[in-house]
Formats: structure tokens, sequence, C-alpha cells
């Protein structure tokens, strides 16, 4: 018996159909080829340089491409160094500085309670007394758990170097073979009877991966610079750690830069701080006005969702796969779009890889 399904069914198929292949394709596939991603994205602009390298100096291809893939490791790795170095420097400044510290907040928590306790007519120490009771507990029980979870975290620790490095040679070796073959791969791909879906997916994957990647990592950049001038000029010596913490944090959307700068100002604020206060109100607001800026500049139009779709997305990814659902969420959603309006809309494939 022949059925015929109307239109709305048949989108709802596509729909359901595509939300499928998302999440499979996400969930199993792009773990076991992301080095191969990462190679093939890399080897789009280092392609052009060195087939200059090769017209300009008859060097092959494949040496061009390592030496070029050479000197951006180095200069990244320089200022990676210069960073790390930086950083640990002042890392061992506030361990030296982190009894004195404790010791301030340890003061600074106890006025608290001996004016919520002269607040509520209790008697001295009954809140701090309780507290030290629960801190008490709560590490009576997680001390026979400390050990165990020292080494699990540490075979762990080890395994997630040894696979990152291997990853890293992988992306470093298809890097260089896809750059040579990067004509021969595209040709695969237009002989291929998926050419159209295959179109479809790259360009989605090309439009939202490059305005997403470069916008947050301007936005994360800044960020770090923001705050780092600031906490600089402000005499801060953990500037360089901070604003590297605070910028990582921006990038996360359920985090941003108030997980640390608000309650740093309520606490600079109570201790009556006046210039420290209006300097990390500043600083908060120069990041949050950077972000609205740069993300309503080039994140809405290039992608095409409205911000309540980026964050349901993202949020949506996040749930899904973890951290990189921030990513994985907002290109799942337009594919699934693109399903549900057909693959074959005027400007579709338009601009794919």
């Amino acid at each position: 018996m022949n059925v015929r399904l109307t239109e709305k069914q048949k989108i709802l198929l596509r729909v359901l159909g595509m939300t499928a292949v998302v999440y499979l394709v996400f969930k199993y596939l792009i773990p076991l080829i992301i080095p191969f991603l990462i190679a093939i994205l890399l080897s789009i602009p280092i392609r052009p340089a060195a087939r200059y390298i090769y017209k300009k100096f008859h060097i092959p291809i494949g040496v061009s491409a390592g030496i070029l893939l050479a000197l951006t490791i180095t200069l990244a790795g320089g200022l990676l160094f210069w960073v790390v170095k930086s950083g640990l420097s002042q890392l061992t400044l506030l361990t030296q500085r982190l009894p004195q510290i404790w010791e301030d907040c340890c003061d600074w928590f106890m006025d608290c309670c001996r004016q919520v306790e002269s607040y509520l007519k209790l008697e001295d120490g009954t809140i701090s007394d309780s507290l030290a009771r629960m801190t008490d507990l709560g590490e009576e029980g997680l001390g026979g758990k400390t050990l165990s979870g020292v080494m699990n975290t540490s075979v762990q620790g080890i395994k997630a170097v040894v696979e990152g490095l291997v990853a890293v040679f992988v992306t470093i070796g298809a890097t260089l073979i896809t750059t040579t073959q990067l004509e021969e791969i595209k040709k695969a791909r237009d002989r291929s009877p998926f050419r159209d879906e295959i179109n479809h997916v790259l360009h989605t994957l090309s439009r939202v991966g490059l305005a997403y990647g470069r916008t947050q990592l301007f936005i994360m950049f800044l960020t770090m610079v923001i705050c780092t001038a600031g906490l600089t000029l402000m005499g801060n010596p953990y500037a360089i750690v901070l604003g590297i913490v605070i910028g990582l944090l921006d990038a996360l959307p359920l985090f941003g830069v108030g997980t640390v700068l608000w309650p740093w100002i309520a606490v600079s604020a109570l201790g009556g701080n006046l210039w420290q206060t209006v300097g990390l109100v500043l600083i908060y607001g120069g990041c949050a006005l950077t972000r609205e800026i740069m993300e309503a500049r080039y994140m809405g139009d290039r992608i095409g969702l409205s911000p309540l779709e980026n964050l349901i997305a993202m949020y949506v990814g996040m749930q899904l796969f973890g951290l990189l659902g921030l990513f994985y969420g907002p290109i799942g959603y337009l594919l699934i779009k693109g399903a549900a309006g057909g693959m074959n809309e005027e400007g579709t494939l338009e601009g794919a890889v």
C-alpha cells in the first residue's frame, strides 16, 4: 500500500533524520577525525604560501609547508613559553603569599559572622563554631578518598598527556600531507555521489567555525589584554595569571568575566578600597563592552542565528557533548535547520570549502 506523506511530514522526517545523523557524527565520528579536520583547516592558509615559495625558490610544496608549519609552531611556542614563564613566576609569588591571603580572608569572614550574630542576637561564635564542625566532618569523610583520588587523577593526567602528544604529531603529519594533496582531496569530494550533502556540511562548518572561532579567540585575547593591562596599572603582582584566567572564563558563556570580577568588586567595596573597586568596575565594563560589540559585529550575521538561538544551541550542545558542545551546538542546529528548509535553498551551497 502506497502512503503519501504531506509536506509537513516530509520536513519532520528530514529534521529527525538530520538530528540523528548530527548526534551520531558529533558523538562518535568527530572525536576520531579531529586531527585530520584540523589538518585540513591548517592546510588551507598554508598551501597558497607554500605554492608561492615553490614558484619563487623552487622548493617543493611539502618542504615549504614543513618550513611554514615549523615557523608557526616556533612563534606560537615562543609566545606560550613567555606567557608560561611569566605566569609561573607570578604563581610562585602567589603561593608564597597564600598563607597571609588565607589569614586575611578568614579574618574578614569572621568579622562577617560576628556582624550576623550581632544582628540575629546570637551568642558570639555560634555561626563560626557550627561551620568549623561541618568542615571537620567534611575533612573526615574525604580523608579516606584523597589518596585514591590523587592516584586516579595522576593516571588519567598521564594518559591525557600521551594521547594529546600523539594527536599533535598526527595533526602535523596530516597537515603536511594534506597541503600537498589538497587539490586531489577536492576532486575526490566533487566525484562523490554525496557531493551536495558534503558541500552543505562543509559550508555550515566553515561559516560557523570560522565566525565563532575567530570571534571567540579575538574576544578572549582582548579580554586577557584588558584585564592584564588594567591589573598591571593597579599594581597587582598577579596581573598576567589573573588576566589569562579571566580571559579563559570569559570564553565560556555560563561563566564570563563576572565569575572573578564581581566577587572581587564586592569584597573590595566592603573593605572600603574605593580606588581598587573603581578600577575593577572599569575593567569589567571594558571587557563586557568589548564582548557586546565584537559579538554583535561578527557573530550574529555570519552565523545566521539570533542571540537566543545561539545560547540555546550552545547550552544543549554542552549538555550532550561537554565543553566541545559549545562549538558543536550552533553547527548542529544550523545543519538541522537546513534540513527543515531543504538542502537546495538558494545560497545554501554557496561558499562551501
